[in-house]
């Protein structure tokens, strides 16, 4: 069960990790990891459906991965509206 607490955390910083790779790729050319950005509310995504079906063993990795999820599901759906506000103008 303790590797169970421990997804969301993983679930979550793979989720900022997707989004940092994104930035970075966005801002050097030849642009050629921007697509990673997909895989973040993705990771973000498994990490919440984790923490919700380990929600009875809470824990300092638990809580922390669960923030984590929320914050790069944030962060990714922010990006998506910011690129679908450029798409659109």
């Amino acid at each position: 069960m303790k590797k169970m607490n421990s997804i969301p955390l993983i679930c979550g910083l793979l989720s900022i990790a997707a989004f940092l790779i994104y930035f970075y790729s966005a801002n050097h050319a030849p642009y050629s990891y921007i697509d990673i950005i997909v895989l973040g509310p993705v990771f973000s995504f498994v990490g919440i459906i984790f923490s919700i079906l380990t929600r009875k063993t809470r824990t300092l990795i638990w809580w922390l991965g669960l923030l984590l999820c929320i914050l790069g599901f944030l962060i990714c759906i922010m990006v998506f509206m910011i690129l679908a506000i450029f798409l659109i103008s």
